[in-house]
């Protein structure tokens, strides 16, 4: 079976002039967002208040800035862990005090992060998160810093709040990238007003990446990624009924997975429904495009270097590679408990084409061709 991942999409003739907002030349020429999503076991997001700069930390605490520092000569953590600020909510916010989320993947097969949420006074942010990263990867712990002991109780515990049942991060950095507020910030009114709920909260977030599908967000705690949304699909993301097939132009993919997998995982996700949000998986690849030798050998030293510069250079060398194949495994919910049989779904996803697209705001922004991709089932 082959499925067009970009198939749902008809395009009379692609724009040949960048427009005003990002986003409106990646929907008008039909670009899928699939595949986009960032892959991270850890997602931080710590409430900052606007506005925002590029550097949202920087008015906020000499020790957070620092702290970061420590991460980002960390290559492994820098590549593990994502940190994005929220928002002060007036419904849920305090003066002298910052919300905490904190979402894990657990190892081997998983369907969902673990998560928390706090609320703790400036002065203990810090150490809250220090608290939080380092006891989550196996990785020296930076000398000023000593675990908690387990035998000695929380010392946070009394700011840990209950976590609702699902939570919406909704990217508005407009000094990002203007598409980002123009879009972002109506389709996070709109959620808010219809459908914050005690099991649902929704936060406005700086910036996670694919500002040219805004208004995007993460559904936490699945770690969906969502992007070119319109009020009229808000029903069927938000109460999970009806045809899921609705939700395919939308879908940027999983975070659990690397971006190849995430293509594969949308196709068998519309194919078994729902239920599939509940169900555990993992994936492998069994086979990718090598690429030149020269390329190989730039992308494995690249992906060790902790800088938004290399890991730029490293997506654009990736965006080279043509095609792979991926195997997805997950514990079919039809079968016996006593003797699990886990299923398995194999794909090739391969670039089929490439479309028009406008990688930032602005009208004399450069036009680009990204690649679209085909799922091959066997």
């Amino acid at each position: 079976m082959s499925i067009d991942s970009s198939a749902h999409t008809v395009v009379s003739q692609p724009l040949d002039q960048p427009c005003r907002y990002c986003s409106e030349t990646s929907r008008a020429n039909g670009e899928d967002p699939i595949g986009t999503a960032v892959t991270a076991k850890l997602w931080l997001f710590i409430e900052v208040p606007q506005p925002w700069a590029k550097n949202p930390w920087g008015n906020e605490s000499a020790d957070l800035l620092e702290l970061f520092q420590q991460i980002e000569r960390d290559p492994q953590l820098w590549r593990e862990l994502r940190i994005l600020a929220i928002a002060p909510d007036k419904t849920a916010s305090t003066k002298g005090d910052r919300h905490v989320f904190f979402y894990r993947l657990p190892k081997g097969a998983a369907c969902a992060y673990t998560q928390q949420h706090y609320h703790v006074p400036i002065s203990a942010l810090c150490a809250l998160v220090r608290s939080l990263i380092w006891p989550s990867v196996q990785l020296a712990v930076p000398a000023p810093f000593r675990p908690p002991d387990p035998s000695q109780p929380d010392p946070f515990k009394p700011y840990l709040q209950p976590a609702p049942s699902r939570t919406f991060f909704v990217c508005t950095h407009t000094s990002y990238d203007t598409a980002c507020g123009r879009f972002g910030t109506p389709i996070y009114r709109t959620i808010k007003k219809r459908y914050a709920q005690a099991n649902l909260s929704v936060w406005q977030t700086t910036h996670f990446g694919g500002h040219h599908f805004a208004p995007t967000l993460i559904d936490f705690p699945t770690g969906q990624f969502w992007g070119h949304l319109v009020p009229e699909v808000l029903d069927t993301l938000v109460y999970r009924q009806g045809d899921v097939t609705q939700l395919q132009q939308f879908y940027r993919g999983w975070s659990g997975f690397e971006p190849w997998a995430q293509i594969a995982e949308r196709s068998l996700w519309m194919r078994q429904g729902w239920n599939w949000l509940t169900t555990p998986r993992s994936a492998q690849f069994i086979r990718q495009d090598p690429g030149r030798f020269t390329h190989r050998l730039a992308r494995w030293i690249l992906s060790w270097i902790p800088t938004n510069k290399a890991q730029v250079l490293l997506k654009k060398l990736t965006k080279k590679l043509t095609w792979a194949e991926v195997e997805i495994t997950w514990e079919a919910t039809d079968q016996p408990r006593k003797s699990p049989s886990p299923s398995r779904y194999r794909a090739r996803v391969k670039m089929s084409h490439e479309v028009v697209s406008q990688m930032r705001s602005g009208t004399t922004a450069p036009l680009t061709r990204v690649p679209q991709y085909r799922v091959h089932e066997y």
